[in-house]
């Protein structure tokens, strides 16, 4: 007997045997029936083989078979080679990357020839630390950049690209990403390479594009594309055109998926869009600045994008296995994976460390304080809806009668959490009558002054905020003081929010109000504002550091001050000290961006507590009466 391959399927020759007699075997029935796909001209074509275990496997089941028939089992070479050379790939990559990290000089001149090439195909120069990161993307062909936001991990990536197209190895990049991050990556090309290389842009928010069908769009993509060298592609977009998507990343062009966090929830449709786009890409690049996933569960999907065919032959971990990781698992998973990225500090790259936190704490009202007991007994089964309803309250009592469906702000913890119900309103006359009469907020009065006092000196602002009525009301009682604000939600246009980003960075207005979840990401505002407001906080880490970012980047002059400021409303609940939601949030928080440090230091992700865990641990002194 004999096993070879044809055309890309396994095939089994029975010889001397014949295909029926051998498929009537009971031996062969037992052990081997499952991976007979049919019959064809009296050969047996097997199911496919994902990897060498499963190969080595297979192999033994029908040596077994064959011994007992009488006769032997041989493997082609070449199928053979196939198998060893998957399994292979990744330990020489891993070897690869572990030298480069280290500083291994055998790679000094490679470094040296590279750092010419980029230099020569950039009208602007990489930093030092830039090009060390460029050279390890480029020289591994497909691994992870974890460096912090505002480490300039898009033109480390450019410069990359400048080197493969030198060495006409691509033509092209494609950029799967969020599409508030699409301007960043227009603007960065053009920055990074002036008139050597004119954009040529393709992005699936053209207009042209929208208007199509499913099966336009894919004829477009096939018709259009090949003639771009930047594509960008949204998460949301890609599930649609994936396979189309995959052609064209197959064919000299250079995939990168940026802010890979997005797509970390395995099953989901945007992460199986992902998994077939990158499943043909010879180069492969994965750029997040928060490493640190809430469970190992979170690297599962960007390794097999980064590695499709090469993960369960390499690293091999079952989703069980990273769902409930143990100290040894852990150890295990750590070593495997740090050889694959690369990850850059802003003290690495000179950044100048922001002013410290200015926590601003704001008594609540006496009719407030009542109205927390209300809903505090209301929702002390679902704690994201308490959560909610408190941040409405913090902001204008009578938010409290609006309908909640906590569906939609799902994003503020992590978004493969259970939200609950829609939250009808259904309070009683009373309640309504307590919540009519609550009054003004004390907090966003607060936070009007705050913004006030920053305007007089001469200084602009960016305002986190979560609900988009409180970014309303903000933006209503700044105009109430002469100040003029924006507002930017997930509502807008990209056309209008990218016209209001640029008159913000002209100095048009002093005041920008938008919530993390749409801006949180790719957005480079550190030329013009220095001073960010949280007026409402996202529970989740990727928010807290990706909006910090926005004003805390690469390129600030060493005497720039960077500062933040955290409003908190203290709730009176006759204890010796208040309790606050904001506080207890911004802590948390703040313990989860002192693991990442930690992180940062010995190349070690840690994990997190879930969003459960955080809930009950934010609620735990409201509830321990």
């Amino acid at each position: 007997m004999r096993l070879y391959q044809r055309v890309g399927q396994i095939y089994l020759d029975p010889e001397p045997l014949d295909a029926d007699s051998l498929r009537r075997n009971a031996r062969f029935k037992m052990t081997c029936r499952a991976y007979v796909r049919c019959v064809v001209k009296g050969h047996i074509l097997l199911e496919e083989i994902g990897n060498y275990t499963e190969f080595e496997k297979i192999v033994g089941k029908l040596s077994k078979v064959a011994s007992r028939l009488g006769v032997a089992l041989s493997v082609d070479d070449d199928l053979q080679d196939g198998f060893t050379q998957i399994r292979e790939l990744a330990e020489q990559r891993s070897r690869l990357g572990n030298e480069i990290k280290r500083g291994d000089h055998k790679h000094d001149a490679h470094l040296a020839e590279f750092s010419e090439v980029v230099d020569a195909a950039m009208a602007r120069p990489l930093k030092d630390r830039q090009m060390r990161d460029a050279f390890f993307l480029a020289t591994m062909g497909r691994a992870g950049n974890f460096s912090v936001p505002g480490s300039g991990k898009t033109a480390t990536v450019l410069g990359a690209f400048a080197f493969l197209a030198a060495r006409n190895m691509v033509d092209r990049i494609m950029v799967v990403c969020p599409k508030n991050a699409f301007d960043s990556w227009a603007t960065e090309w053009r920055l990074c390479f002036g008139d050597k290389r004119p954009l040529s842009l393709f992005t699936t928010q053209d207009d042209a594009y929208r208007k199509l069908g499913k099966s336009d769009r894919r004829s477009y993509i096939r018709a259009r594309v090949g003639g771009c060298n930047l594509l960008l592609v949204n998460y949301e977009a890609a599930i649609g055109v994936a396979e189309e998507l995959s052609k064209v990343a197959g064919e000299r062009t250079l995939l990168v998926f940026d802010e890979i966090h997005r797509v970390k929830r395995v099953g989901g449709k945007q992460a199986n869009a992902a998994l077939v786009v990158s499943k043909s890409a010879p180069y492969t690049f994965a750029l997040t600045g928060t490493p640190i996933p809430n469970g190992y569960i979170d690297i599962y999907n960007m390794l097999h994008i980064l590695y499709p065919r090469e993960y369960d032959n390499f690293f091999g971990f079952e989703k069980s296995e990273l769902k409930n990781a143990e100290d040894s698992d852990i150890e295990l998973v750590n070593n495997k994976l740090q050889p694959f990225y690369c990850r850059t500090t802003k003290d690495d790259l000179g950044v100048p460390r922001a002013e410290p936190d200015e926590l601003i704490e704001v008594s609540s009202g006496e009719r407030t304080n009542l109205l927390l007991g209300v809903i505090k007994n209301r929702y002390r089964r679902n704690k994201l809806t308490l959560m909610l309803r408190v941040l409405q309250m913090e902001n204008d009592p009578i938010d409290l009668l609006e309908t909640l469906n906590p569906e939609d702000y799902r994003w503020i913890i992590e978004e493969d959490e259970e939200t609950g119900e829609v939250d009808a309103v259904d309070y009683s006359d009373k309640i309504v009558g307590m919540i009519r009469s609550a009054g003004a907020s004390n907090k966003r009065a607060c936070c009007c002054s705050l913004i006030g006092d920053l305007v007089a000196q001469g200084r602009s602002a960016i305002v986190w905020c979560i609900f988009i009525k409180s970014m309303s009301d903000l933006q209503r009682g700044l105009a109430d003081m002469g100040i003029e604000a924006r507002t930017i939600n997930g509502q807008d246009d990209l056309v209008c929010r990218s016209a209001d980003l640029d008159d913000f960075r002209a100095g048009k207005f002093p005041v920008l109000i938008t919530n993390p979840h749409t801006l949180a990401e790719s957005v480079s505002l550190h030329s013009i504002c220095h001073d960010a407001v949280y007026y409402e906080y996202s529970f989740n880490l990727v928010h807290l550091l990706q909006s910090r970012d926005r004003i805390h980047r690469l390129g600030l002059p060493q005497d720039q001050q960077t500062r933040y400021y955290y409003l908190s409303e203290d709730y009176d609940l006759g204890k010796p000290d208040p309790w606050s939601l904001d506080e207890e949030i911004y802590t948390r928080l703040r313990e989860k961006e002192n693991t990442m440090l930690r992180c940062i230091d010995s190349e070690i992700l840690e994990t997190q507590p879930t969003s459960q865990e955080d809930l009950d641990a934010i609620f735990a002194g409201l509830f321990d009466d």
